[in-house]
């Protein structure tokens, strides 16, 4: 039998392609090439982070590649080359650790698929989780599906931020995250929920598009657009947003707001309304401090009460809601439209001031309470039933209406007793009302005061108006005109009725000067002087002390009749009827004489101090803000008068 002899290089090469054949993976067998027989299923619950290796794998345009830190079993098919991977895996990626529970790794592509308990780690910081996971290697993108949550713990701060949604991608290169399908943002303080949002750890700031909510302990934000800085808790606001509190709402489109404090900037016309919704303030820019309770107003200011019905307007205004006072300045002007006819002031300073008037209590105006057992009317859904109570209150329920109203019985009086019948419930009601006390508005005006109301205009250095009464004070030289006549005085009060003027007071040095052509007027001097009106003219004028005056009588026809009148007395009083003259009466010794025109002197045309101001009456509303100052030689001598100025309170 002859042997054939093989060569030695046919055995090697035989060697080698068994040994080729044994590292094919078949798709019949699992093998275990990250196999790590001292843990097997502690990784994921309890992963130990590997020490990154000194020089990261990489690409050959510097692209770093996946890294397989650890898997129990790797799968791959013939022809394929994606890896299985299975059962608490580890990736590692330019410092991000990646865990979840089985893989598909494509070490060509640089990605991979994870499913299962995901989670990303980026240094001790940034943690995300979610069910499933692709990661993009070379775009270095995370996108992480169902039940996400992104958690950041910034170094600096304890205030931890946490991000809720079903959808989310982060791109680590840019390193935000963003979600497209609705979500939320919670840190110590706010929720956040909006449609679209995105978060940037490095700076601390999240962006939120699309049916935006910021809820607050003290309040709640609605917007469409917002910027969050986490860190700060700083909302800024670059779209019309409205902010809703306890104590009123917000309106503005522009601007920041501290979520934490409370203090704002509001831009560009924003808009403040208290709770109540009767008073709004607004301004180009509005610097407000809610939990001190004030704002100041930087442009355009205005400042409504649509209860005590007036307006504040002006560049700079300052306002307290706690106790309700307001202040502008710069081009500052007030409107009081409580009588009807509209009342516009202007002045260097306004302040709008609300006063706690007491005075209007009734007490001992309730019944007193007595021993006999809880009364009723005949219908007990509209009168009040009073139960006896101790000794030092009173709970009166109105059924159908609200709760109890608790009553001091030191404010109830025994003339008012309940005896066998029941007080009627609206005078009941009203006898509770009288006994909360009123607020009543007062404006008050500083320097170059100009004001316009069609009955009425005039001039003075400080004023002030009291709607409990409708009076208004003029101080320190004013100057009043109504209808051809002009009236001066050290103070001129001005009472109004309804929308009418009621009467005047003019208190020192009063001085009347009625124009009849532009060379003649009628004229009336007194230390104090009174002037009363009906159906809005004239009706009857009291002078007192040192009184002289000088009148041109009419004729029938209305003309001048050629002579003129000259009187002095004590006191004087003066008759009209429907605005024209009837009778002139003066005591207790008048002196007078009657001077035809042709033997008039020049000076015996004018009493002394006669000063015509006809150039610096406002002529309508807008003539408020006009400069004007009195003429060389038209200003009156200075006297000292206890009524110079209103107080500054």
């Amino acid at each position: 039998m002859q042997r054939h002899r093989i060569p030695l290089v046919s055995v090697l090469c035989l060697i080698a392609l068994y040994a080729s054949a044994q590292t094919m993976i078949s798709p019949q067998f699992d093998i275990d090439i990250y196999q790590n027989p001292q843990k097997p299923q502690a990784a994921l619950q309890n992963p130990q982070k590997p020490q990154e290796p000194k020089k990261p794998a990489s690409q050959g345009d510097g692209v770093k590649v996946i890294e397989i830190i650890y898997a129990d079993k790797a799968l791959q098919r013939q022809g394929f080359t994606t890896q299985v991977l299975k059962d608490s895996v580890i990736f590692l990626h330019d410092g991000a650790y990646l865990y979840c529970d089985s893989a598909y790794w494509s070490e060509k592509e640089n990605t991979f698929e994870a499913f299962g308990r995901v989670r990303m780690e980026q240094g001790d910081t940034l943690f995300l989780k979610g069910r499933y996971m692709h990661y993009d290697g070379n775009m270095k993108l995370v996108k992480v599906r169902r039940d996400v949550t992104l958690e950041h713990i910034p170094k600096t701060s304890t205030n931890i931020i946490t991000l809720f949604t079903d959808s989310l991608n982060y791109d680590r290169m840019m390193n935000l995250g963003y979600y497209f399908d609705g979500g939320m943002l919670v840190d110590s303080l706010n929720e956040l929920t909006s449609f679209w949002g995105q978060y940037e750890p490095n700076i601390n700031m999240a962006t939120f598009r699309d049916s935006v909510i910021l809820t607050n302990p003290n309040f709640t934000l609605y917007s469409d657009r917002l910027k969050y800085n986490t860190n700060e808790k700083l909302a800024l606001i670059s779209t019309p947003t409205k902010i809703v509190s306890d104590s009123g709402v917000i309106y503005t489109s522009n601007g920041w707001y501290n979520t934490d404090t409370e203090e704002s900037l509001l831009l560009d016309q924003s808009t403040v309304v208290n709770k109540e919704g009767n008073r709004y303030l607004r301004g180009d820019s509005i610097f407000y401090y809610k939990n001190q309770g004030y704002g100041e107003v930087f442009g355009n200011m205005l400042l409504h009460d649509t209860t005590k019905h007036v307006i504040l307007r002006g560049h700079y205004g300052y306002y307290d809601e706690i106790n309700d006072y307001a202040l502008a300045t710069d081009s500052a002007f007030a409107i009081e439209y409580s009588q009807g006819d509209s009342l516009y002031i202007h002045a260097d300073t306004l302040k709008l001031i609300t006063i706690i008037d007491s005075t209007n209590l009734k007490m001992n105006s309730l019944p007193q309470v007595s021993d006999t057992p809880a009364l009723t009317g005949e219908d007990d859904t509209l009168s009040p039933v009073l139960s006896p109570v101790m000794a030092d209150s009173l709970v009166i329920t109105m059924p159908d209406i609200g709760e109890p109203v608790a009553l001091r019985t030191d404010s109830l009086a025994s003339d008012m007793a309940l005896s066998d019948s029941v007080m009627p419930t609206d005078r009941l009601i009203q006898q509770i009302q009288d006994t909360v006390p009123k607020s009543y508005r007062r404006i008050k005006a500083y320097y170059g005061v100009r004001f316009y109301r069609s009955d009425m205009q005039g001039v003075c250095d400080s004023l002030q108006f009291d709607s409990r009464d409708s009076v208004l004070h003029m101080y320190k030289d004013p100057i009043l005109w109504n209808t051809n006549r002009q009236l001066s005085g050290d103070t001129i009060d001005i009472y109004m009725n309804d929308s009418t003027i009621d009467r005047m007071h003019i208190k020192q040095y009063s001085f009347s000067i009625e124009e009849k052509d532009s060379i003649h007027f009628n004229q009336l001097k007194s230390r104090s002087m009174k002037i009363y009106f009906e159906n809005k003219k004239v009706n009857r004028v009291l002078a007192e002390g040192n009184v002289e005056t000088v009148t041109y009588p009419e004729e029938k026809d209305g003309t001048l009749s050629l002579i003129l009148n000259w009187l002095e007395s004590s006191y004087l009083e003066i008759f009209m009827n429907d605005g024209a003259f009837q009778k002139l009466v003066a005591w207790p010794k008048p002196v007078g004489k009657t001077t035809p025109f042709h033997l008039l002197k020049t000076e015996q045309l004018r009493l002394k101090d006669f000063y015509w101001y006809d150039y610096l009456r406002p002529l309508d509303k807008d003539d408020i803000f006009r400069k004007a100052t009195k003429k060389t030689g038209d200003s009156r001598p200075k006297r000292s008068s206890i009524f110079d100025r209103i107080d500054d309170d």
